[in-house]
């Protein structure tokens, strides 16, 4: 993979808002990672957790197909 371009942080908030504004459902943090051409680091799942803090989008836990757990967001409801 080639190295992350660096984006200013107000720009990369809109670029996971837009991601999750296009999917038909809710999206993992890898499927957000991947929108944005990023990878799934500490750093973008802080980013991730502070529009959920901000209430600007909601996580959900679920249990994949496999039978592991994980998260899952979207826009929140306004």
């Amino acid at each position: 993979m080639p190295q992350q371009e660096h984006r200013p942080r107000d720009e990369t908030r809109n670029l996971i808002l837009e991601a999750l504004a296009q999917a038909d459902d809710p999206l993992t943090r890898t499927e957000i990672a991947r929108a944005l051409h990023r990878r799934k680091s500490p750093h973008l799942i802080a980013m991730i957790d502070e529009l959920v803090d901000d209430g600007l989008i909601v996580r959900d836990v679920v249990t994949f197909h496999n039978g592991v757990q994980g998260y899952v967001y979207a826009l929140a409801a306004r």
